[in-house]
């Protein structure tokens, strides 16, 4: 439960029959938790998913643009960063909540995790911003290397045009001239 080691996990949980205790493989859920379960819900339900930074971009041609993929990265970005303020804010409001109710001797461990937690959150972003800014430029390298070989293969294309053109011209020349000599 540190924040060392702390891992986001997804849980699903029901209601039971007095819709007051909840119940996950075993495990009994509180009132408190329940609640922030269910906010959690609320807020998450409104939002589109985030699982399009796990996929690798296209590197194909024929795929979508550069700019589409660096825009969506940028989007997606934007979006967890959004969320992350989103769930800071509500802790601290959990905080102040808990420091009306409690002294200021409990107060003060749950402060410095809450510290923990958002300088965790702040290299977090850090690291998402360098892998974005990374991937745009590998994007970059990219595009430019196939707009390189395009324009060798046009090049290339032309330049046998051009000479496919020139021998059938010089063969045509040829069988009219043996045709008229006979």
């Amino acid at each position: 439960m540190g924040a060392n080691g702390s891992t986001t996990r997804n849980v699903s949980f029901g209601l039971d029959e007095d819709e007051k205790v909840t119940v996950v493989e075993g495990v009994k859920l509180s009132e408190h938790v329940l609640r922030r379960m269910r906010e959690s819900q609320g807020s998450d339900s409104a939002k589109p998913p985030l699982s399009s930074l796990d996929k690798p971009p296209s590197q194909k041609p024929t795929g979508p643009s550069t700019t589409e993929i660096q825009e969506e990265l940028r989007k997606d970005f934007e979006r967890q960063q959004a969320l992350v303020q989103e769930q800071l804010a509500s802790l601290a409001q959990m905080e102040r909540e808990t420091a009306a109710t409690t002294g200021l001797d409990e107060l003060t461990p749950a402060l410095m995790v809450e510290k923990g937690k958002v300088f965790e959150e702040q290299e977090k972003s850090k690291i998402l911003a360098k892998q974005l800014e990374r991937k745009e430029k590998e994007l970059a390298s990219i595009s430019s290397f196939y707009k390189e070989q395009l324009e060798i293969l046009e090049q290339k294309n032309f330049d046998n045009y051009k000479e496919t053109t020139e021998q059938y011209n010089q063969a045509a020349n040829k069988a009219e001239a043996h045709i008229r000599a006979h």
